[in-house]
């Protein structure tokens, strides 16, 4: 194992692929990452609907607005996506049996199409965990009004989850609740509790994108030294209340139960700089997980220091920095929840296909069928 990974390892930090930014699945990429010991997890979107409908938006020179008549149809591209979600479970399986269920998911997006309704999104994600077939499927869900509730059902479903587009403490905290809820709502179930993983995804570069253009206005050389600071900071305190809640009787009964505690996930890619590997040293932190794009691998393997702990004992530090941000007219309130409001929006549109992947078919699959008609109750 490289030694800059087998470090991370050591501080507890596990290391999953970012795949998101790429037109296809590279089984053998994957496979060597995962045979080197660099990488644990992988989050990824479903490959040959999100390839074809790249070529037909290169073809017309525009987003693809519409299913083009040599389009494959539905079925197909279910099958095609299945398929590769399949190969890449099964390539990370072994990661997921020796960890005991703590690492070794592919985390895949629902379509753009079924995100707007809690049930919806939990009729597609009992869909698609059943024509996958593999228990370390990982389903990602935004964070929203709307879909909190389908969190916690999926959770009560055994569904592994990943919610993402988390950015202020009040959303993170309703996240956190509701996975509470469907974690002690499996319990009852006598679901595994050990099978059922929970992540919080933070993308601290989309928080210092908004700030620092904010600073930048405001100009001064007071105003360019707290650039970048904004991301880690916030991101310290997200781990800082994700370690109040482990702490708390009510999870305390449910790990005591047998539940993996949640975890949060750092999204380490900077914008625009493919090479940066600040947030992956900044956010270490024993418990967490980095989303690493294949690109930035290689530039962590080649230059990133890991020198322990960088989030247990900065939180004060953290606090007075962000606070720092009010002089220059930064209201992160208001910028947290615009942040919120355009991943909600982006995963509307999304990368992930327009042609659904996870219609039910409840003629073809008991398990399909009875997952559905237990989530219109639980999720509505």
């Amino acid at each position: 194992m490289p030694d800059v990974f087998a470090r991370l390892a050591r501080e507890g930090v596990s290391v999953w692929l970012d795949d998101l930014g790429r037109a296809r699945l590279d089984a053998s990429s994957i496979d060597v990452h995962v045979r080197q010991g660099r990488v644990s997890g992988l989050i990824t979107d479903p490959a040959p609907t999100a390839l074809l409908r790249c070529m037909y938006a290169s073809r017309v020179g525009r987003a693809a607005d519409r299913t083009p008549s040599w389009f494959p149809a539905p079925a197909v591209l279910r099958d095609m996506g299945a398929a590769d979600l399949r190969l890449s479970c099964d390539l990370l399986a072994p990661v997921h049996r020796d960890s005991g269920g703590r690492d070794g998911y592919v985390s895949v997006a629902l379509s753009p199409r079924t995100t707007n309704r809690a049930t919806d999104v939990v009729n597609a994600a009992v869909a698609l965990r059943t024509r996958v077939g593999r228990p370390n499927l990982m389903i990602r869900i935004p964070a929203t009004d709307a879909t909190l509730p389908a969190v916690s059902a999926c959770l009560e479903l055994g569904i592994p989850v990943q919610a993402t587009g988390v950015f202020n403490p009040l959303r993170h905290e309703q996240v956190l609740s509701a996975a509470c809820t469907g974690l002690e709502r499996a319990r009852d179930r006598r679901q595994r509790l050990s099978d059922v993983a929970f992540v919080v995804s933070f993308a601290p570069g989309a928080v210092d994108v908004a700030v620092d253009r904010c600073l930048d206005l405001a100009g001064g050389a007071e105003a360019a030294a707290l650039r970048g600071v904004a991301g880690p900071a916030l991101a310290r305190l997200a781990q800082e209340r994700q370690e109040r809640l482990l702490d708390s009787p009510r999870l305390r009964r449910l790990t005591a139960a047998g539940a993996l505690p949640p975890r949060m996930l750092w999204v380490t890619s900077v914008p625009g700089r493919s090479a940066d590997t600040r947030y992956v040293e900044e956010l270490v932190c024993p418990g967490t997980v980095a989303a690493v794009p294949d690109g930035l691998l290689n530039a962590v393997a080649d230059h990133a220091c890991v020198s322990g702990d960088r989030v247990h004992g900065r939180v004060g530090d953290a606090r007075r920095r962000l606070g720092h941000l009010a002089w220059f007219g930064v209201e992160l309130d208001g910028l947290t929840t615009a942040l919120e409001q355009e991943a909600a929006r982006g995963t509307r549109r999304g990368r992930a296909p327009a042609t659904p992947i996870t219609t039910v078919d409840a003629s073809r699959t008991g398990t399909a069928h009875d997952g559905a008609r237990h989530a219109a109750g639980i999720a509505a």
